[in-house]
């Protein structure tokens, strides 16, 4: 009885062992035509599913923990899925055998769209950080949530999450604005929208607008300001501020207060006096003054023009033709003059008038050289911010007495201190995101002729003019946006400052550049060798390399059968397997995986014995069936000797024995009783 159990232990164990190796992903029989579902919450799906393999137990699906009915002899079945639950499963299973069932599980995804509001975190002030805040609410899975910003339609910004969870959840974004008073009236918008990639659904975008209001303290045009009128005339003084919330105004002279509006309308004027101005907001309060200068009323003569040599110096950019006003027998030369803050400057004014009652300057500072008919204004050093430089002329025609004056048209500028190149938010982007440079122009004026040009090597990305009415030096800044991509790592970005003085002088050079900003994006690996095929002779050698580019530089490893002949060496940026006397056992899959912080991808490299028609493994199943027989042919042989020696037992038919006793016979033939 011995060898029966034994035969019996060791089909138990061929069992067992093929028990371990239950339905291999290739062997699986079974089919999803719809193998993943993206669907909104609360839809429902219906779902089929094949069988390749017709002799087996039943089919049936299972939907969380509850099973439903198997059916039988059908190798297709159909199940109507609701996705009202965030974390429902469903699987089809089927009976291969009493002891093996196969299943395939459906991959699904529900979704919830996002509910978006804006609202501002501070108030908006020029020259402070300005936050705008977006609310996502209810949106899942938020792993596929982009958030993108927009400033007039321009994209500024990218947001995306990495929270796994499948429920809806709420999360939000923060846009921080340096802003100035040029973005008042500026629309930034928020979108928010679930992306599942080109071949998913395209699910519609929520937004909402939010349309700034940039506040700032009042300012003037001109700090100072001088009228020239004649005795008896009206004329109206304009504060000219502008500021937001809107400046409140108030007016006075000689310490008393005249109005608080705008504009000061003074009639028949006799005597020259001096206007202070104040403009006030919730910001600051700024003053002025407005100086008034009256002349003698006497009616203008016709004159005769002369045009005198032009005076200049080197430290001046001058426009040669002199200038003129009509009826008024003065000329200036330079008609128009640009000066460097701090350099000297000289302005001839001249008549034709042969013998002048008064000609002369009214001026801040300087020196005055009277010559007759001419006289010149020169200064060493121009400092002074709102200079004001006034000709004017006292001459008799037909017995009467009759004055005009020109004033000069004059720009003082002052090229930047510094110009630097910064990123918004400092250290590395991600390849798809938004980087924000600011170039910061310190120290500069006028700053209605600079012009900012943004550089990527040589190449010129845009260019901004600002347009801001400004003639004492302030500090500027022109923002640029652009999406990170993978060949903008290690490019260097700059701008570049540059005064558009109208001038003859392109030689003296107004511009400044900035040091470059050398970008830094991280990118996901990619392996540079793919997937391949390789053959190797019997007891041949073959190396399989593998190297990635990535940033940050990827890490790599193989994955493989290890064995005594496969070495991993490592040179620089590449990791290889070296195979020496190659064998049988070698042929298979060998998988290099490169990582970074950024993703993490493989390449698949199939090593085959040149010669091989199939991998599959013949000899086990050979040795197998070999290994049965010889226990058969064992076992046989047992029995059959068993027999031989007649040493087996039996029980005798109590009927007809007459006995319970059992009998075993003996050797000698005679029967022993027990």
């Amino acid at each position: 009885m011995l060898p029966l159990r034994m035969l019996g232990l060791l089909m138990l164990m061929l069992s067992l062992c093929d028990a371990d190796s239950i339905c291999p992903t290739e062997l699986n029989p079974l089919t999803l035509d719809v193998p993943r579902v993206i669907e909104k919450y609360g839809a429902s799906v219906e779902v089929n599913c094949t069988s390749t393999e017709a002799d087996h137990n039943g089919m049936y699906w299972r939907i969380g923990n509850t099973d439903s009915r198997v059916i039988i002899g059908e190798s297709l079945i159909s199940q109507s899925v609701s996705l009202s639950e965030w974390n429902v499963t469903v699987e089809c299973r089927i009976m291969l055998n009493e002891t093996h069932e196969c299943s395939k599980e459906l991959e699904i995804t529900i979704y919830q769209n996002p509910t978006v509001a804006v609202f501002p975190v501070n108030r908006a002030v020029e020259g402070t950080l300005f936050e705008l805040q977006c609310n996502i609410t209810d949106v899942a899975p938020v792993q596929n949530l982009f958030v993108r910003w927009f400033k007039d339609n321009q994209t500024i910004r990218t947001d995306n999450f990495t929270n796994t969870t499948t429920t809806p959840v709420s999360e939000s974004s923060t846009l921080t604005v340096n802003i100035s008073r040029a973005e008042h009236g500026a629309e930034f918008r928020c979108e928010a929208q679930l992306d599942f990639g080109p071949h998913g659904p395209q699910l519609p975008v929520d937004s909402e607008i939010y349309i700034v209001s940039v506040n700032y303290a009042p300012e003037f045009k001109n700090t100072s300001e001088d009228f020239f009128v004649h005795e008896g005339d009206d004329v109206t003084l304009n504060c000219d501020a502008e500021g937001r919330p809107q400046p409140t105004f108030h007016w006075k002279h000689d310490g008393k207060k005249l109005s608080d509006t705008n504009n000061l309308n003074i009639t028949r004027v006799n005597t020259s006096g001096t206007y202070n101005c104040s403009a006030i907001n919730s910001l600051g309060s700024i003053t002025k003054e407005i100086h008034v200068h009256v002349t003698m009323n006497i009616p203008a003569a016709p004159a005769v023009i002369t045009t005198p040599a032009v005076i200049t110096t080197p430290a001046v950019i001058t426009t040669p033709e002199p200038y003129k006003p009509r009826g008024c027998p003065l000329v200036l030369t330079p008609a128009k003059i640009v000066v460097r803050f701090g350099d000297p400057v000289s302005i001839n004014c001249s008549t034709s008038v042969a013998v002048p009652i008064q000609l002369g300057w009214e001026v801040t500072s300087g020196n005055k050289r009277d010559n007759g008919t001419s006289v010149t204004w020169s200064l060493e050093k121009v400092e002074d911010w709102s200079i004001k430089s006034v000709c004017f002329i006292t001459y008799g025609v037909n017995g009467i007495d009759q004055q005009c004056f020109v004033e000069l048209d004059i720009t003082l500028y002052k090229s930047p201190d510094i110009v630097s190149v910064s990123a918004l938010d400092s250290g590395p982007v991600m390849v798809g995101t938004e980087i924000q440079l600011k170039c910061d122009i310190i120290n500069v004026t006028p700053v209605q002729t600079l012009t900012v040009r943004w550089y990527r090597g040589t190449d010129i990305l845009r260019t901004d003019v600002l347009d801001e009415n400004r003639r004492i030096p302030v500090n500027m800044s022109s923002i640029f946006n652009f999406t990170a991509e993978r060949d903008y790592n290690g490019a260097e970005f700059k701008c570049e400052a540059e005064l558009q003085l109208e001038t003859n002088r392109p030689d003296l050079g107004h511009n400044l550049t900035s040091s470059p900003y050398t970008a830094v994006v991280h990118f996901a690996p990619e392996i540079n060798e793919g997937t391949y095929t390789k053959e190797v002779n019997l007891d041949g050698h073959v190396t399989l390399n593998c190297s990635a580019e990535g940033n940050p530089l990827p890490d790599l490893h193989w994955n493989y059968t290890t064995a005594e002949n496969v070495r991993e060496t490592t040179r620089g940026h590449q990791k290889s397997l070296t195979i020496t006397g190659a064998t049988s056992t070698n042929a298979g899959f060998y998988i290099c995986v490169a990582t970074n912080k950024v993703g993490e991808v493989t390449s698949t490299v199939t090593l085959k014995m040149k010669g091989q028609i199939s991998v599959f493994p013949w000899w086990l199943l050979i040795g197998l069936i070999v290994v049965f027989i010889f226990i058969v042919i064992v076992v046989f042989i047992v029995l059959k000797h068993y027999k031989k020696l007649g040493r087996y037992s039996f029980v005798l038919d109590k009927d007809n024995h007459g006995s319970d006793i059992p009998m075993t016979p003996q050797s000698n033939g005679t029967e022993d009783t027990v």
